[in-house]
């Protein structure tokens, strides 16, 4: 029966256990993020003390009842909106996207987490078997208590807090030959959960352009539509990509993907990474990640 090898199945990193999922942006409102948001306001679009002040307490509010989510494009917008109404002079968008970018990087502009529920009892998954290394189908027992996971190496500089992230724990049934085996859930892998990037509405029945297999499918932006607001502003296309950097042309360039193998491009890499390396079907089809698991997907 068909396998994947741990090697090959590459995992979109990241610092925060599996347990959670990365939510909308939210400001961080402290007196210091305060400061250095308005200090922001202050060199970027010349505001003095009090409507950069003005503008903080504004734009905190906006955002928190629009519900702008985690797009570049909107913040900014939003943003420029909200020193217009405090009496700021208006500015090129490309001001108001720097400035998101910049508060991000100051902590201002953060990720939210939230906890994601755990796998139901009964759901059939892949998960590493401990005697060859390679991924086989099971079905989750039981759910255990989690326990801490040691942190990445780049979560040094990080608080005690995020470095003692929680991993969930599962009891796992290996169907091929009825082993039972306990497993952390960075082991376990759920082909069947939805990305969240990209459109969540099937384009009817068609042929998949990875594992060619009849199926409700799915469009998969091959620049994922967080980074589109990226390009736009450079004027420019990831490498190899022929097209114009608009929104028109950035929201039609994709391929037809069943959810299965949709989901598994996702987990090969972060949306930067998918758009700067598998920005084409050809460089997907090549990558040996997905070329293992299709190995597994087609004699499934």
């Amino acid at each position: 029966r068909g396998s994947v090898r741990r090697k090959g199945l590459a995992l979109a990193s990241s610092s925060s256990s599996r347990s959670e999922r990365a939510m909308p942006w939210a400001l961080q409102e402290s007196a210091k993020t305060d400061s250095r948001f308005a200090s922001l306001l202050r060199e970027r679009l010349g505001a003095d003390a009090r409507v950069a002040d003005l503008v903080v307490a504004s734009f905190a509010a906006a955002v928190c009842d629009e519900g702008v989510g985690s797009n570049a494009d909107v913040w900014g917008a939003t943003l420029r909106d909200t020193c217009l109404e405090c009496g700021l002079e208006d500015e090129l968008p490309e001001i108001f996207y720097d400035l998101i970018a910049s508060l991000q990087r100051h902590g201002v502009v953060i990720d939210v987490k939230v906890p994601v529920p755990p796998l139901a009892v009964g759901t059939h998954v892949l998960a590493l078997l401990e005697e060859d290394g390679l991924y086989h189908e099971v079905v989750v027992k039981a759910v255990l208590d989690s326990v801490v996971a040691p942190p990445a190496p780049k979560q040094k500089r990080e608080t005690a807090a995020q470095q003692t992230a929680e991993m969930r724990r599962y009891r796992v049934l290996f169907t091929e030959w009825c082993k039972p085996q306990e497993l952390a859930e960075d082991l376990v892998v759920n082909i069947e959960i939805v990305v969240d990037d990209d459109d969540d509405e099937s384009r009817g029945e068609g042929v998949c352009k990875m594992c060619i297999r009849s199926s409700p499918i799915f469009f998969h932006h091959l620049i994922p539509r967080e980074t589109h607001g990226k390009y736009i502003r450079a004027r420019s296309l990831p490498s190899g990509v022929e097209g114009a950097p608009t929104r028109i042309f950035l929201a039609t360039y994709g391929m037809l993907l069943c959810r299965p193998c949709h989901t598994h491009v996702h987990r090969v890499g972060s949306n930067d990474e998918l758009a700067e390396t598998l920005s084409a079907p050809s460089k997907i089809l090549a990558h040996p990640a997905v070329q293992i698991f299709l190995a597994w997907r087609i004699v499934r």
